[in-house]
């Protein structure tokens, strides 16, 4: 886990140094999980059923779905696999994630980012 400060750290001169307006932030947070986070990993997401209500379902994580421009303030998506189908769905709803000390780092400084 890293501290508060070496969070702020990376996110100031790593992520958005050089950043000037909302798409170059996006474009520095695409570029940051690009070379950070490691797939697949597990996670528990929230799947639709056919009669209109959903059931939390443990699937794979294989890759980041969001564009350099589909990164806002507060969300991305990530690319799951269930079964033979692949379908996109937004990291906070992502719960139990079983991922690489990296890739959880990468999710905690996110994490810090959108809480301040």
């Amino acid at each position: 886990m890293l501290t508060k400060e070496e969070i702020q750290h990376k996110i100031d001169y790593e992520i958005i140094v050089d950043c000037y307006d909302e798409i170059e932030v996006s474009m520095g947070w695409y570029y940051f999980f690009e070379e950070n986070l490691e797939f697949p990993f597990k996670a528990t997401a929230p799947l639709r059923k056919k009669d209109g209500g959903t059931e939390m379902k443990e699937v794979k994580v294989v890759a980041l779905a969001s564009d350099e421009e589909g990164i806002t303030d507060n969300d991305f998506e990530l690319e799951i696999e269930n079964g033979e189908y692949l379908m996109d769905v937004s990291y906070s709803e992502l719960t139990n994630i079983k991922a690489s000390a990296q890739t959880r780092e990468a999710f905690q400084i996110w994490d810090f980012w959108v809480g301040n």
